[in-house]
């Protein structure tokens, strides 16, 4: 078995950063058995990073670990003189709080923990040490890193603190299989989920006061957000649906079953970017169907504000997640899947069936509470207004644009461009 346990030998009163040359970092520790571990995969390239030249049909090779703490190639599970490494799995958060985190690294390195970046240091470098804090719930966490030795001695080590002073080396018993958050599609099906004539209006309904936001003939009514009168080329009607165009990507590879890419995207050059309705809705009742590509991801949004100094629609409105749980790496995370108000509130229940199939929801927003509902049945609620929604706001990622998200008053509806092919129909909406 392979052996590496951090041991940092530091000089008294000396920082990491600024120690002499000849000091080192040094490993040794005992490895759990191979089949508790998280899965990480190395593909053998022959530069310092994943690009448009690099062989889709290059060497590739499956291996687990059990930290994140390693300093030779052989830790690695290699004898390639240069590899990329992606891993996915779990870190075990033992209790409610604030943690500090610090990544030991040489060449480039990134980790990620909920898919939200946590330690970064892309820039080629010799030993560096990066930190970030995160406030964290018991329970797991879903972590994915990226890694890329360059020219130099492969090093990479993951500690944490609580205090932000005192840190160590994750003990192996808090990384868990990414297997353990798995979620299974949905394969019941309820009244309004039947299928009915796409992009039309039934006499009750019209009576109702519904009306129709897509004809299913064109893309009228609808703009890229902030750039009213126009709309990207990717956005196409197709068949009846609204369909959005995913990207091409140039090197594809699963990890845990997830599906991870590199891919050059501009998104106003290449037609894309998140499109907006003309017009404004406060209270209203929101129904659409979507389906979404194989391990793709999209999103509705429902209270946009158009501010130019916002890019896109996640600046200013919840989302409702569009995704394929199984095969895209967020739906390993509670409160990412579909159904759930993205990043905020998980759905009290799995209702989504797999990909490419047909998924009926409702939005409910009257006087700043809104429900959210998936396939014939209400999942999650919540009231824009309340101290509870401005707690949770700001102590969320979207709390730099707290002044202007979740607005109670008139919003716009929004569908997004996230990388991956979707489907759109039946998308109507009736004023409250």
């Amino acid at each position: 078995m392979n052996k590496y346990v951090l041991l940092l030998i530091f000089s008294l009163g000396v920082v990491f950063g600024c120690k002499e040359k000849e000091d080192k970092v040094e490993y040794s520790n005992e490895k759990e058995p191979m089949n508790q571990g998280y899965e990480a995969l190395l593909i053998n390239i022959n530069s310092e990073w994943i690009d448009e030249n690099t062989d889709p049909e290059v060497e590739q090779e499956r291996i687990l670990f059990n930290n994140i703490n390693m300093d030779s190639a052989s830790d690695f599970g290699t004898s390639w003189n240069s590899f990329f490494v992606k891993g996915v799995g779990v870190i075990e958060i033992p209790e409610d709080g604030d943690y500090y985190f610090r990544m030991i690294s040489s060449g480039k390195a990134g980790i990620s923990l909920n898919n939200v970046d946590l330690v970064i240091d892309f820039g080629k470098h010799d030993k560096s040490e990066i930190t970030g804090r995160r406030k964290l719930k018991k329970g797991p966490s879903v972590f994915d890193f990226s890694y890329y030795p360059c020219e130099y001695d492969p090093l990479l080590v993951l500690e944490w603190s609580r205090d932000g002073e005192d840190y160590e080396v994750i003990p192996d018993h808090f990384f868990k299989n990414s297997s353990i958050v798995d979620v299974a599609p949905w394969k019941g099906s309820d009244a309004d989920d039947e299928e009915q004539d796409s992009n039309q209006l039934t006499e009750e309904e019209i009576a109702e006061g519904w009306e129709l936001l897509f004809d299913g003939k064109s893309t009228d009514g609808w703009h890229t957000y902030n750039k009213p009168g126009e709309i990207g080329s990717r956005w196409v009607v197709e068949d009846g649906m609204l369909k959005f165009n995913g990207y091409d990507k140039y090197f594809e590879y699963k990890v845990g079953g997830k599906l991870f890419y590199h891919a050059d995207i501009n998104k106003a050059r290449d037609g894309g970017l998140d499109i907006v309705t003309d017009e404004a809705f406060e209270n209203f009742e929101l129904r659409m169907e979507w389906k979404i590509s194989e391990n793709g991801n999209s999103g509705i949004f429902y209270t946009v504000q158009e501010i130019p100094e916002y890019y896109e629609g996640w600046n200013s409105s919840p989302e409702m997640q569009v995704l394929h749980d199984q095969g895209q790496k967020d739906g390993m995370i509670r409160s990412h899947r579909s159904g759930d108000l993205y990043d905020l509130i998980p759905c009290s229940e799995r209702r989504t069936k797999g990909a490419n199939e047909w998924n009926a929801i409702r939005i409910v927003k009257n006087q700043g509470k809104v429900e959210h509902w998936m396939n014939g049945k209400m999942v999650l609620s919540f009231d824009l207004g309340s101290s509870r929604w401005k707690e949770m706001i700001a102590n969320s990622k979207f709390s730099p644009y707290i002044d202007n998200f979740g607005s109670v008053g008139p919003g716009k509806i929004g569908l997004q461009d996230h990388d991956d092919t979707v489907w759109f129909r039946n998308i109507k909406i009736k004023k409250l």
